[in-house]
């Protein structure tokens, strides 16, 4: 019995000791998820690319149910730029392209929940037929949405010449600026293209931040100009969506080159 007990007592100790450990190792690498979306529509042509509204709006309801909070892009640049530490269950929605069912079939959710999110728009592309109309995002806008660059057109960035890569980044802040009455300080790589020339074209514009997807190399998620983002996907299961909200999700993803 005395023997049972002590084996007990050591494999407790143990057990706690790796937790410990665990913890330690873990804490430092904590980085806020940055989901990515961009249709939400029963039927699209890039299944990849889409998320069905009803599963949106459970998406919405976990992340609601579960007590995450939602951060503006605004509080995510500030705390990585002071180093402030964030409460560890917090997350930050951004969508891409600005396509118009942002605005019939997420921003319901958005509002229902009282969500902040984020939309980097294909400025060329506003007021044209399956994207948002201006008005539509001044609507947003209004209500704690907030409007990033998507370049003019979404063209993938390293196939550009520079001097039209420097021009659609600068025009397209200029245009969102100009409509919406609000500053544009954030920026989304196309296709997640980018380097160290375009980084510095943005930070010569004027942009605080830009978001890649899994492409690059900051681990820490320190860099503001290469902040990783996470793909939510229609079929992702509550398992799949915790995991990718937990914080650690980027640690475990393979690196993509970033051009």
């Amino acid at each position: 019995m005395k023997r049972k007990f002590l084996f007990l007592s050591v494999a407790c100790s143990v057990l706690a000791a790796l937790l410990v450990l665990a913890t330690a190792w873990l804490v430092p690498r904590y980085q806020v998820p940055i989901l990515m979306y961009h249709a939400i529509t029963p039927s699209w042509h890039e299944p990849l690319n889409n998320v069905m509204p009803a599963n949106f709006a459970r998406q919405m309801n976990y992340i609601s149910s579960h007590g995450y909070r939602v951060m503006t892009l605004d509080e995510l640049v500030e705390g990585i730029r002071t180093g402030r530490r964030v409460f560890q269950r917090s997350v930050v929605i951004t969508f891409d392209d600005g396509y118009e069912n942002n605005y019939t079939r997420a921003y319901p959710y958005l509002k229902q929940h009282d969500f902040p999110a984020a939309i980097f728009l294909e400025v060329a592309n506003v007021d044209h037929p399956g994207y948002l109309t201006w008005a539509q995002a001044v609507d947003m806008a209004a209500h704690g949405v907030t409007f990033g660059s998507h370049m003019m057109t979404g063209a993938y960035i390293p196939g550009l010449p520079r001097e039209e890569a420097v021009s659609q980044i600068r025009e397209s802040k200029r245009l969102i600026e100009a409509r919406l009455g609000r500053p544009a300080l954030f920026f989304a790589y196309p296709i997640g293209g980018f380097d160290e020339t375009v980084k510095q074209a943005l930070r010569d514009a004027g942009y605080a931040a830009a978001f890649a997807t899994n492409r690059g190399n900051d681990h820490k998620g320190m860099d503001l100009y290469e902040l990783k983002r996470i793909r939510v996907k229609d079929g992702d299961s509550a398992l799949v969506l915790w995991f990718k909200l937990s914080g650690y999700y980027n640690f475990f993803r393979p690196v993509k080159s970033s051009n």
